[in-house]
């Protein structure tokens, strides 16, 4: 370009500017304005007549003006760079011509609009594919299911440039926090115990797509302002057509909800959603595989396991704890009198009792047939008896059946290290326990190695 207009302007005989297509002006020694073209006129939103003789300071156009107020002084030997104009963006060169003797200076734009556009069209969608395989990547590359949610909210947090996050998952008629970024001890706290659950329920119950504090109304809301959080977006998180938690992001100061970055937090959520959905799946699978079927307990397979785990943590910490293995007297008679449908449902009565009437800690197994078994864990002998008689009770009080039909179960309760230092020895003492209540007229607990 800089030798096109010095071949143009080096000609001695007049030159129409209208032939070039881009606005262009000529300003002279003293700074004038001394020529331009329609286009630049258009510009300049000024006939072009009334424009000749202005100096950069009488120009209306605030970018034009600034650029040539400082290049014309700073940059004798020339200019490049870019303007925005209203919604243009344009190239801007302003350059010396020389030859023709006057010191005078052409300043070309060149508009780019459509290419800026474009820039930022690829930036967008580039921000966008990194927030999705980003997102994407937290399921498949945590080390453990534990991990995905606090991988998940580090990644979150790189791609939307806020400073808090934290999801929070519907298990029952509660949301549990499952991970968090960026808040406090006393706002964690806050969470952990359903302090937010009402803002939960505004985005389940919403009918758009996230609801959205900012300013005086994050302000307004007690929980928000005490952590000093100014804008904060909550949206559903979704396991097919269910609402199953919710996504929050936010910051300590404030933010422009654009339409990009309602767009990007969007879609955040949706593949939010989809990590979630694996997770709900592999946690579903994970609990299948060490559930009984027909009765919703632990099966015989994690029982084992978590006897072999309690066993050397007690062995470890030089510590005790309790087994008590039950039996359903006389479970045939109902089979017989009743039919198998009718036993199985028994066998589901009776597991949902010893479930609910268990400690949280304990872990309550199916052992086989009409056997169920419950690890007590920091549990001496007396205080599992204890137990195993409050769960025996409880079985007994309860109805089964259409004819309300009454039941009695026998337990045989054994402690480590008291009556076995090993797995094996001690499932044999509660087992040799059982027994003897079985043989002493059923419907009782024994406890293993006493008499009485």
């Amino acid at each position: 370009m800089t030798s096109l207009l010095k071949s143009v302007f080096g000609r001695k005989e007049a030159l129409c500017l209208d032939y070039i297509r881009d606005p262009i002006a000529i300003f002279d020694r003293d700074g004038r304005l001394s020529d331009l073209n329609g286009p630049m006129a258009a510009l300049l939103k000024a006939p072009r007549n009334k424009l000749l003789g202005k100096k950069p300071s009488d120009l209306a156009v605030k970018p034009i003006r600034n650029l040539l107020a400082e290049s014309m002084e700073k940059a004798p030997a020339g200019f490049s760079g870019e303007l925005k104009i209203g919604d243009g963006v344009y190239s801007a060169s302003l350059y010396p011509l020389h030859e023709d003797g006057t010191n005078s200076r052409a300043l070309l734009l060149h508009e780019i609009t459509g290419f800026r556009n474009l820039e930022d069209e690829l930036v967008k969608r580039n921000r966008l594919l990194m927030a999705i395989n980003t997102i994407s990547t937290a399921f498949i590359y945590s080390e453990d299911i534990s991990s995905v949610f606090s991988r998940l909210i580090d990644k979150i947090m790189l791609v939307t440039d806020l400073g808090i996050c934290w999801i929070a998952v519907r298990e029952g008629d509660r949301f549990e926090l499952r991970g968090a970024s960026g808040i406090s001890r006393d706002f964690r706290e806050k969470l952990e115990k359903g302090g937010l659950d009402y803002i939960y329920r505004r985005v389940i119950e919403s009918e758009e797509p996230f609801v959205v504090y900012e300013g005086r109304e994050a302000e307004a809301v007690e929980d928000l302002g005490r952590e000093r959080i100014e804008f904060l977006t909550a949206q559903a998180l979704y396991m097919g057509p269910d609402r199953i938690g919710v996504l929050a992001v936010g910051s300590r100061t404030p933010v422009v909800l654009d339409f990009e970055l309602a767009s990007l937090i969007h879609l955040i959520g949706n593949h939010v959603s989809l990590v979630l959905e694996k997770v709900k799946l592999y946690e579903n699978a994970e609990y299948l595989a060490i559930t009984d079927a027909l009765t919703g307990l632990f099966n015989l397979r994690y029982f084992y396991d978590s006897l072999s785990h309690e066993t050397a943590r007690a062995r470890r910490y030089q510590d005790q704890f309790s087994l008590t293995i039950f039996d359903i007297d006389d479970f045939k008679e109902i089979n017989d009198r009743y039919g198998h449908q009718a036993g199985d449902e028994v066998l589901r009565g009776v597991a949902s009792v010893m479930k609910r009437v268990s400690r949280e800690s304990d872990i309550v197994a199916r052992y086989g047939g009409e056997e169920f078994v419950i690890i007590l864990a920091n549990t001496a002998k007396d205080e599992a008896l204890k137990q195993a008689l409050r769960v025996k009770n409880a079985v007994e009080t309860e109805s089964y059946l259409k004819d309300n039909i009454r039941i009695s179960i026998s337990g045989g309760v054994a402690s480590f290290p008291e009556d076995g230092a090993d797995e094996k020895r001690l499932l044999y003492m509660a087992d040799m326990a059982l027994y003897e209540a079985k043989s002493m007229g059923k419907r009782q607990v024994r406890m293993a190695g006493r008499k009485k």
